[in-house]
């Protein structure tokens, strides 16, 4: 071995330590180094579970690296280690191999194979890359997104903990941690490690739905925790959190891509859009024009019938009056809003099917677009449908379902949580289930809607892997696999009907815009970021805008191309319940159509369309 191990191209030098493998120096040529001096050589963690201990790891700094190839022009190196010593000193026959390689660009490519030989591993930290700092004077953030939106994390010199203190050695934000069942899979598609001037984006090479965790802790910790404040010192390791499932003996993680950026958010998203597939073009023309909607609730889960099908009818008609020319309906099935999911049949006692239909007919007689809610992630337990529904469920590693508490509404002992029943998600894997779901909604297109919204079709709970052995799939499979089958599914049912059908979700991650036609989401937050738009300029979103004269929610919808859902009474309420935040609304749709390309279907470009200096 020599003194240094390095690759560089003519944007990014990397230095492994000759002894261990790990990296101990990432720096872009230009803007300088990343990786703080002293904080010791890393690359990969593997957690191997030995004796009953469940915190025995494999970390690169305790190997030995058996091999290491530079290729000829530099860029690349093959590492491989043999044996693996444990956090417990005890020695594995296992062997490791990951290969570094720069793209000329300056973007660094990792990928990691092994053979656990008779070790069990849990899960992989790859990359796991300690001593983070940015360059002198400046701050630190982590971006990311989510729910078709995204926003910063505080990493230095102040850092945002969201970990439970009780069950980690140094504060740590991670994309998820202690609600595990409102993130998907990957939990975020990228993150981006930010300073001031640049910073590095690190993201699967590939488009991915395997699960992909991002965790970054603060090493040693806060010198105040008071002003969440670190010291001088202080530092940032970024883990990439696996779950392979191994394959003939060897387990292969997702190939991840640090990306080293100058400037601001702009640049940090451009290397991960540059691997996105192409978003859905719907096929419905109405989504090509400013709408505003509204959302209504008929009945909640407590089944109290605050609007029945004649209602809605009438409902329809002042949204028309009041240029609003779409509507989600919500609630409208037996159960109520999210009950006895996941079956959705018109409410007998809001009306019947013949209610519905005619409710539906008046909408297309005035051009209001009816678009009905539905829940297919859960199956109720107890419920009505669990003993049919039971052999679809998703597993844990213990056999047991995944399950989470089920909708919380009006009443105390909901609102405590005393008499909620449980969601168990379902595994989409299922031909037979996604036909059954399928049929269900061609028959909603029979009746006269123009479309469905897939509530919570962004998430499977706590289901991140599904380890049931009776599904068609290994244990232990991302349970987000079969989420574009399930969409296409049920598109093909509905199109045969009606071909201008819409499909709709709620808070779509970023792969689900190449399936759904829209995405519904809340944005209502000072500290919202439109990382969704800037992602993808290309589609359709809507936001729910829910004030009395909610100008600056308005303002949000006209920046960022979102189409405004106006809520009164948080979706309980009728258009006129709002009639300042109505005709501001209007007003804006009128401004929007007269300027459709650049305020409606133009690419957002944020900052970057305008002049500097």
């Amino acid at each position: 071995m020599t003194e240094h191990l390095t690759i560089r191209d003519g944007r990014t030098e990397v230095v492994f330590d000759p002894a261990s493998g790990g990296i101990t120096g990432l720096r872009d040529l230009e803007l300088g180094g990343w990786l703080r001096p002293g904080a010791g050589p890393s690359l990969f963690v593997l957690e191997i579970p030995r004796h009953g201990d469940r915190t025995v790891v494999a970390a690169t700094a305790a190997q030995t690296l058996a091999s290491a190839v530079v290729r000829e022009d530099g860029r690349a190196v093959a590492l491989a280690w043999d044996g693996l010593v444990t956090s417990a000193g005890e020695r594995l026959d296992a062997r490791v191999e990951v290969t570094a390689a720069l793209d000329g660009a300056g973007r660094l490519e990792l990928t990691l194979e092994a053979e656990p030989g008779e070790a069990v591993v849990e899960a992989v930290r790859f990359p796991s890359l300690a001593g983070f700092r940015p360059p002198e004077g400046e701050r630190l953030e982590l971006i990311r997104a989510e729910y078709s939106q995204g926003g910063t994390v505080a990493l230095l010199p102040g850092f945002e903990n969201n970990s439970p203190y009780w069950g980690t050695t140094f504060p740590d934000y991670a994309s998820t941690n202690l609600r595990p069942e409102v993130v998907c899979n990957p939990t975020s598609p990228f993150v981006a490690l930010a300073g001031e001037t640049g910073g590095i984006t690190v993201m699967p090479s590939a488009p991915t739905l395997e699960f992909v965790g991002w965790r970054v802790s603060l090493e040693p910790g806060y010198l105040d925790s008071l002003t969440r404040l670190a010291g001088a010192d202080a530092a940032v390791t970024l883990d990439a959190i696996q779950m392979p499932t191994p394959s003939d003996g060897r387990l292969r993680a997702v190939p991840v891509t640090l990306a080293p950026y100058r400037g601001g958010r702009a640049q940090a998203l451009a290397p991960y859009r540059a691997t996105q597939r192409p978003s859905r073009v719907p096929s419905a023309a109405w989504l090509r024009e400013p709408r505003t909607w509204l959302q209504v609730q008929l009945m909640s889960t407590e089944n109290e019938p605050r609007y029945d099908f004649a209602d809605l009818a009438a409902i329809i008609e002042e949204c028309a009056a009041g240029g609003i020319g779409a509507i989600q309906i919500v609630g409208w099935n037996e159960g109520g809003q999210d009950g006895l999911v996941p079956v959705h049949r018109p409410a007998g006692r809001l009306g019947g099917e013949a209610g519905l239909v005619r409710a539906l007919a008046r909408a297309r007689e005035l051009d209001v677009k009816a678009v009905l809610y539905v829940k297919y992630q859960w199956v109720e337990r107890p419920g009505p449908h669990w003993a049919e529904l039971e052999p679809y469920a998703c597993l844990d590693e213990n056999g047991q379902p995944y399950a989470q508490p089920g909708p919380v509404y009006h009443s105390a002992r909901k609102r405590y949580g005393m008499s909620t029943p449980w969601y168990v998600p379902l595994c989409f894997s299922a031909r037979d289930l996604r036909a059954r779901f399928a049929e269900e909604v061609a028959r909603m297109a029979e009746w006269g809607a123009a479309g469905v919204l897939a509530d919570e079709s962004l998430y499977h709970g706590r289901a991140l892997l599904c380890f049931a052995s009776g599904h068609g799939h290994e244990p232990g499979a991302s349970a987000y696999l079969w989420d574009g089958e399930f969409v296409e599914d049920l598109r093909r049912a509905a199109e045969a009907v009606s071909p201008d059908f819409v499909i709709a979700g709620e808070g779509c991650y970023d792969g689900q815009f190449e399936h759904y036609d829209l995405s519904y989401f809340r944005s209502w937050s000072e500290r919202h970021l439109p990382i969704g738009r800037e992602l993808r300029s290309d589609v359709r979103m809507a936001t729910a805008v829910i004030g009395f004269d909610d100008r600056n929610m308005v303002g949000q919808c006209l920046l960022y191309g979102y189409a405004m859902s106006l809520e009164p009474y948080n979706f309980k309420g009728r258009p006129g319940d709002m009639p300042a935040t109505l005709a501001y609304a209007a007003a804006v749709d009128r401004l929007r159509a007269r300027l459709a390309p650049w305020l409606w279907n133009g690419a957002y470009l944020g900052d970057e369309g305008w002049p500097r200096g």
